[in-house]
Parts: C-alpha cells; sequence; structure tokens
C-alpha cells in the first residue's frame, strides 16, 4: 500500500500568512509534583502497525495541468501515472521484502523487550519515576485512549535512496488526574495547544549509518537495466505489451537509466539489497541499536525537570567510539527532543513525499478492521 505524507508545513505557512509561529517547544516536562505524584508507571507499546516503510519520491504534475482545464488535468494524470508506476512498484516490492525479515510484530517485541530492560531493580537509585512494566495494545482493536499510562508509538522509514534507516519513538503521558500547565510565558493570550493534552510529551530519533552510493559503471548500467524491466514482468516472466501503460512507463525509466548518472530511485534498487544480506543482519542490527538508545533515554528523560528553550543551543550527551552521537536539541519546536546520529555524515539524505507499506501487514491491518467492523455490527443488531 502506498501511503503519501503530509509534508511543507512550514511552506504553506509562509505562503498562507495567516498561522502565528511557533515560539515554543512541543515537548513537555514532567513537573517535579506531577512526577512525585505519579511515583511508579506501567509503559504501554501503542503496536506498530505498519512496519518498516519504503519512502519515494510521487510526482504530482496536477496544479501544472489544471491550469490547461479539463484536457489538461487528465494528460497530467496519465502521464504522472506512467512515472509514477516503477517508483511505487519497488518501494512496495521493498516494504515487502523487509517485512519477510522483520516484521511488525518482531519490531514491537524488540522494542518491548528493550524497554524491559531500562525498569529499575528494587534496589536501584530511587528516580522520580519508575516503571513498573511493559505491556502492548493494538490501536485498531482497542482505539480508546491510553490514559494514566507511558504511550509509546514508533514509525520505521527507509530513504528515499534506501540508503538510512530512520526510527521515531514517541512518548506520551496523558492522564484526566492531572493537568497540564505551561511553563512558557506569552505576551498575549496562552495557545489553545499550551492549555489542554499531556503532561509530557517527548520524541527519539534513530538515524542509521548511510550506506555509500555506488558507482555508475558499464555494468551497473546493464544490472540496472535488467531489473528495471524485471520489476515490470508479471508472475509469468512476460513483460508488458510495448503500448500498455506498463510498456511506456517501463521504456521510461530504461530509457532514464542510460543517461549517465543515478537518481536516487535507481540508487534504492542496490541498497535495498544491502539492508536485505545475510537474513538481514544489518537491518536487525540497526533496529536493535535505535531501540537500545530510545529506551535508555526515554527513561533518563522522565526523570529530567529541564525546561526545554525555543533559543537554546543542542547538547551532546554521548559520542560513541565509532563516532555516533546523542544529542539533546536546544532550539526551536524540536528543543528538548533526543537524536541519535551516524558519526563522519558527509550528505543529507530524503525520504520523499510517500510510503509504501507492504501488502502482508496491510492485509493483516485490513482483517484486524474487518473483523471490529463485523463485531460492531453484530452488537448493533442485538441492540
Amino acid at each position: 500500500m502506498n501511503r503519501v505524507n503530509i509534508v511543507g508545513v512550514a511552506l504553506l505557512i509562509a505562503l498562507t500568512g495567516c498561522v502565528t509561529p511557533q515560539t515554543y517547544p512541543n515537548k513537555r516536562t514532567l513537573t517535579e509534583q506531577n512526577a512525585q505524584a505519579i511515583g511508579k508507571t506501567n509503559i504501554v507499546l501503542s503496536e506498530n502497525l505498519n512496519g518498516i516503510e519504503k519512502s519515494w519520491f510521487q510526482k504530482d504534475s496536477s496544479q501544472a495541468g489544471s491550469q490547461y482545464g479539463l484536457l489538461g488535468a487528465l494528460v497530467s494524470g496519465v502521464m504522472d501515472a506512467i512515472i509514477n508506476s516503477g517508483p511505487a512498484k519497488r518501494a512496495q516490492k521493498a516494504a515487502n521484502e523487509m517485512a519477510e525479515l522483520m516484521p511488525a510484530e518482531a519490531l514491537n517485541a524488540s522494542l518491548v523487550k528493550q524497554l524491559d530492560s531500562q525498569i529499575p531493580a528494587t534496589d536501584a537509585t530511587p528516580r522520580a519515576v519508575a516503571v513498573a512494566g511493559v505491556s502492548t495494545v493494538n490501536k485498531i482493536l482497542k482505539p480508546d485512549r491510553v490514559d494514566d499510562m507511558l504511550e509509546i508509538s514508533t514509525s520505521y522509514t527507509l530513504s528515499e535512496d534506501a540508503s538510512t534507516l530512520r526510527v521515531i519513538v514517541w512518548a506520551t503521558y496523558q492522564t484526566a488526574k492531572m493537568k497540564y500547565v505551561t511553563p512558557y510565558t506569552f505576551s498575549g493570550s496562552v495557545p489553545k495547544s499550551e492549555l489542554t493534552g499531556p503532561i509530557y510529551t517527548n520524541v527519539f530519533t534513530y538515524e542509521s549509518p548511510h550506506l555509500p552510493v555506488p558507482t555508475l559503471t558499464p555494468q551497473l548500467e546493464q544490472r540496472l537495466i535488467a531489473s528495471i524491466e524485471a520489476s515490470y514482468q508479471n508472475e509469468s516472466g512476460v513483460p508488458p505489451a510495448v503500448d500498455s501503460k506498463e510498456g511506456k512507463a517501463m521504456k521510461k525509466e530504461v530509457d532514464a537509466a542510460k543517461d549517465g548518472k543515478l537518481t536516487k530511485d535507481e540508487i534504492a534498487i542496490f541498497l535495498t539489497r544491502e539492508w536485505l544480506k545475510d537474513g538481514g543482519a544489518l537491518l536487525k542490527r540497526e533496529v536493535e541499536g535505535a531501540h537500545a538508545f530510545a529506551a535508555r533515554y526515554i527513561a533518563q528523560d522522565l526523570s529530567s525537570v529541564t525546561i526545554p528553550k525555543f533559543d537554546g543551543q543542542d547538547e551532546v550527551l554521548e559520542t560513541l567510539p565509532d563516532q555516533r552521537t546523542v544529542r539533546r536539541i536546544g532550539a526551536q519546536t524540536t528543543s528538548g527532543s533526543y537524536v541519535s546520529s551516524p558519526g563522519n555524515l558527509t550528505s543529507f539524505t530524503t525520504y520523499g513525499n510517500a510510503v509504501s507499506i507492504s501488502k502482508k501487514q496491510t492485509d493483516s491491518d485490513k482483517a484486524l478492521r474487518d473483523q471490529v467492523r463485523a463485531e460492531k455490527m453484530k452488537t448493533t443488531k442485538k441492540r
């Protein structure tokens, strides 16, 4: 399944000019009073239902075509379908392959294990907040808000060129027993978003080392063309008809593969293989590293009483032997959040504007939703 991400929010704000820029961090710190009132809590992992998503760039020229009326919109739609066909298929295939080696249930079990390891022993130094236990909840089966417990949720995304795995972990504590009181002062009225909501929330982001981009050679170009052609063949190995939409899309991609340079989508064809080698050893290692980082710093952050500043500075908390650093962000809306970055970075990576989710996971989620819908219908009929 393909899903379009919401991107360009900052650009939208700039264009509309009708939204006041946020001047306070998103992170919410537990006050000493609230932490003491909580004392000991449970952690509930909201089960990841998407698995490892493969991001890609989906082209949309509908706005450009709309200026030429209905015909322009139709032509743009056809062209976009042809252009996006190959990247969408490959992203879907990559997500399917990732799910075979590291399905969503394995991701959830790995994080639960790491969170469990952070539960302090009975003779450990007392913290402001201790963890009593870790459990999971499936939000399709139980969509109600988690109350009086620390709720954890996650996302796992392979970059547009497949060079990097990004893991984001959100931690939130909501309770009807305590009210959030903003620690910030405002020249005018307090924003509505600062009057309600969780008493604690933060974000923990892990980025894997970046895989090296392959150098294009004549041999690699031939492999690229073969891979593109194979991706368009049906289950019997038959290529699409030349005049079909699929055939035109394949020709367009094959022609592009001969231009002497690699696009991010083409790079992903080769780098996805690196994540899958040796039974997904690299993939599993990075997932474990991401979970260990998140679990450790969630446990520490729960006991922190530091109020993040909008105009502060990043703080390096840890530097590992491989030069990986853990930073606490010090400025803007992400101030107070934690980021684990690989060492010796020479370039940034991008995550496109769309993601593909494995068919296995999509089918599983649909089956659960159908089950919930059927149970609701039974309950309604009984009434």
